[in-house]
């Protein structure tokens, strides 16, 4: 099953008239409108479209490519995930520049991302000065800036951006484009060039026994990490998907991850595991509900909290995980297992509820279930700390939902 998938772009002239880039922008149908309520989400999306969808070479071919950010995205690292030196990031209007940006800003301008200060009508804004070095271009709406102050602002820019280069924004008549032409813009955009088109094309369908196939690959004992870090990247949606989620605040970590390997090593060979696992299931889940995938996270939490430093975390994570595989794969577990090569405890578990992971799920069925009876006998006098299991579980699970499955 596929569903259509659509991205705005809208080019940017330079003085002589030749695209220097394209701002590349949400769309939600074929009739070139965005309706949306988050930012951030609307972000992602053009994200998502531009890197796994179209590619982003072949979208803005040899020039720059220009996407909105709103303050969340910024602070989650995502933007990292961009080609560096080919992609410049407008800070919309509404962003809080305070210190915390700022410095956001600094280190992924450190890392070779662009910026652009979005829809400027107002140079005394809060943090534009602190800004300012890091700034590449300057987008001055020239509607919004009343006529008779708009060559002071000019004027002001250069001053405050002596490095940046300025756009005239939302040029829309000839009148306007001279008079913008004379004031020494140094970049055009607006209707009277070109409206934005809207691309279309089919989203990628799903391809169940692809899926399989990795997750068997995933899950052998003896794969090591050039072969995990190998079979991620070969594809570039769960690489993609990965990289997002660990970067996100579900995993709380002070640096930005960058690729793979670097994730391997920030939040450890184990967990790569288990997100390819569980973002590989996500990735086919599309057609049942996302409630599924989040039943798995929270099922793969709490089993592995009860296993607590037992030795038997890493497996328990795992069952909880493929505990709900047959509905992810419309297909029977027996069959399912048949091509992963789990460790025997795991299968043991999923298939007979047997062992000392089947014994931990046991645990996690009475839990969802409101077995009271059956938790007491399991856990004898633990029904409060179970609970605190259960709670950290959600609150990761619906992390995970947030971050990747909310559509």
């Amino acid at each position: 099953m596929t569903s259509s998938v659509y991205l705005g772009r809208q080019p940017i002239l330079d003085r002589r008239g030749r695209t220097y880039a394209f701002e590349l922008l949400y769309r939600d149908s074929s009739d070139n409108s965005a309706f949306f309520a988050d930012p951030d989400d609307a972000t992602r999306r053009v994200i998502e479209a531009a890197m796994l969808e179209w590619g982003f070479d072949r979208l803005i071919g040899d020039r720059l490519g220009f996407i909105n950010a709103a303050g969340g995205l910024l602070h989650t690292g995502l933007l990292s995930i961009l080609p560096a030196g080919r992609t410049i990031v407008e800070v919309l209007e509404g962003v809080v520049l305070d210190d915390a940006m700022v410095q956001v800003i600094r280190e992924a301008h450190a890392t070779g991302l662009r910026f652009a200060l979005d829809d400027v009508v107002d140079l005394d804004r809060e943090g534009l000065t602190e800004v300012a070095p890091l700034i590449d271009v300057v987008k001055l709406d020239v509607l919004g800036i009343p006529p008779l102050d708009l060559a002071s602002t000019v004027e002001r820019s250069r001053a405050m951006f002596p490095n940046a280069l300025l756009l005239a924004e939302k040029v829309e008549d000839p009148a306007k484009y001279a008079e913008c032409m004379e004031l020494g813009f140094d970049l055009f955009q607006g209707y009277f060039f070109a409206k934005p088109e809207t691309l279309e094309r089919s989203g990628r369908p799903n391809n169940v026994s692809t899926a399989i196939l990795l997750l068997a690959e995933v899950t052998r004992p003896d794969v090591d990490i050039d072969r995990i870090e190998g079979l991620i990247s070969a594809d570039p949606s769960l690489a993609y998907s990965i990289l997002r989620l660990v970067n996100s605040s579900s995993f709380g970590l002070n640096s930005r991850v960058q690729s793979i390997r670097h994730a391997i090593v920030m939040v450890g060979f184990v967990q790569v595991r288990q997100l390819a696992v569980l973002l590989t299931m996500a990735k086919n889940s599309r057609a049942i509900s996302d409630e599924i995938i989040v039943l798995a996270a929270v099922r793969a939490q709490m089993a592995g909290q009860l296993a607590g430093t037992s030795g038997l975390a890493g497996g328990a994570f795992t069952t909880g995980l493929l505990s709900v595989i047959d509905t992810v794969f419309a297909t029977p577990m027996d069959e399912l297992l048949t091509g992963l090569p789990l460790p025997t405890d795991v299968r043991d578990a999923l298939l007979e509820g047997s062992g000392p992971l089947g014994a931990l799920m046991d645990i996690v069925y009475a839990f969802e279930r409101a077995d009271m009876d059956e938790l007491e006998s399991l856990r004898p006098g633990e029904a409060d700390v179970i609970r605190e299991h259960y709670a950290k579980s959600v609150a990761w699970a619906e992390n995970v939902r947030a971050e990747l499955l909310s559509n």
